[in-house]
């Protein structure tokens, strides 16, 4: 019977590893005051800092190169800029939703722009200059276009506009309002944001592996035949001690070109829905020659049931195609064969933010019947019953 192990962002913190969002954004943002690149320079303001000096030896070099490279790249981007200012993001999941938010407010300004400057015609290139109650005043709304460069403000004397390189222009006149042009503004951005996360995880999170003290591994998913990870590091293979093949479904560290980092899926409240697809994991998925395959690498027919287990994933409806897949996966599984979702849990008091998580997901039907049936169980950590299911008699070996 295959075992399939699912990892989210908690498989790494488990191991002291410092891929939270608080992290992210606290060692980057005191790159610019740090003097001398040490271990507790760098690692001291994070959230996880008592963590990381317990498991990892402090006799670690960065690459100086790659941190003068990142320095440069965190003064300039935007994106970095303005979730470096966002303090109320506790977590990747907000990070996303963040993204979004950003994405309507400004594509939602631009449909206004359109309706409001161009009501009576085109003008002459120069004259675009509207007064701030063009947004009724909407200090958020006029502080995001200003941040992203998309408006210049005069705060002194209430006028702001749209920059002249973001409008369609023919004949000495602007036209209309080119979104093609902010749209590509905001992405190359966001590229910019991606090639900061990459090198993140490459010059202080990589190096960590090599670094770690008890050498003894965590040899609890030895059984394990097929792994997934929505990380970008490769912990399963270092700390666990296996040989099995991870699959990256968003990208891994080290390829800049495919990792895969916004939103789940498009809003269904906007109306131009093309202008939100570069921003969208799913494009960039197929754009990078990312892993998206996900659970058809299993030959369904050839095993006699199956156990999955989420490790450290939030089960947050932004991963939902990937957790109805598992569910609807397990559902046409014969019922005379071994079926079993195991959610792996730290604490008891964890499993009522993922329960309901499921519950919005798959609805209570499904949930109510799956646990009255055995197939989905909560199974702490450091249980026996854990080490039981990781233990059941495994059919036959399995390579990639």
């Amino acid at each position: 019977m295959p075992k399939i192990l699912i990892t989210g962002n908690g498989f790494d913190l488990h191991f002291g590893l410092p891929t939270s969002y608080k992290d992210f954004i606290i060692i980057l943002s005191s790159l610019e005051s740090v003097s001398s690149y040490t271990f507790d320079n760098i690692y001291a303001n994070s959230s996880n800092y008592t963590r990381i000096i317990s498991t990892y030896n402090k006799d670690i070099s960065f690459n100086l190169e790659n941190i003068e490279k990142l320095k440069h790249l965190l003064k300039h981007n935007l994106w970095f800029r303005f979730f470096k200012n966002e303090l109320e993001i506790e977590s990747w999941i907000d990070f996303e939703t963040k993204i979004e938010y950003v994405l309507k407010l400004v594509f939602s300004s631009v449909k206004y722009f359109q309706e409001k400057i161009f009501d009576l015609g085109s003008l002459k290139i120069g004259h675009t200059v509207s007064h701030s109650t063009l947004f009724n005043n909407n200090i958020e709304i006029i502080e995001v276009l200003n941040f992203f460069k998309i408006i210049k403000w005069d705060v002194k004397i209430g006028e702001l506009s749209l920059k002249e390189e973001f409008f369609s222009q023919k004949y000495g006149y602007n036209t209309n309002v080119n979104t093609e042009k902010i749209v590509e503004h905001l992405h190359t951005e966001f590229l910019g944001f991606r090639e900061i996360f990459n090198l993140y995880f490459t010059i202080f999170v990589a190096p960590l592996y090599e670094k770690i003290i008890d050498k003894s591994l965590d040899y609890r998913f030895k059984t394990i035949d097929y792994h997934f990870t929505f990380n970008y590091t490769p912990t399963f293979n270092n700390m666990c001690g296996t040989t099995v093949s991870t699959n990256y479904l968003h990208g891994k560290i080290g390829d800049n070109t495919n990792l895969v980092l916004g939103i789940n899926d498009i809003p269904d409240d906007v109306i131009n829905k093309v202008h939100y697809i570069p921003f969208t994991k799913y494009f960039q998925k197929l754009n990078g020659n990312t892993d998206f395959h996900f659970l058809n690498k299993i030959e369904k027919n050839s095993f006699s049931g199956f156990s999955f287990f989420f490790y450290g994933h939030s089960l947050d409806i932004s991963d939902q195609d990937y957790i109805n897949e598992v569910f609807d996966f397990i559902d046409e599984i014969s019922k005379s064969e071994s079926r079993k979702i195991i959610i792996i849990i730290h604490n008891i008091e964890s499993k009522a933010k993922l329960l309901i998580n499921l519950l919005n997901i798959r609805g209570k039907k499904d949930i109510v019947a799956k646990m009255r049936e055995n197939i989905l169980k909560f199974v702490l950590i450091d249980s026996e019953d854990l080490m039981y299911q990781l233990n059941l008699k495994v059919n036959r070996s399995i390579t990639f």
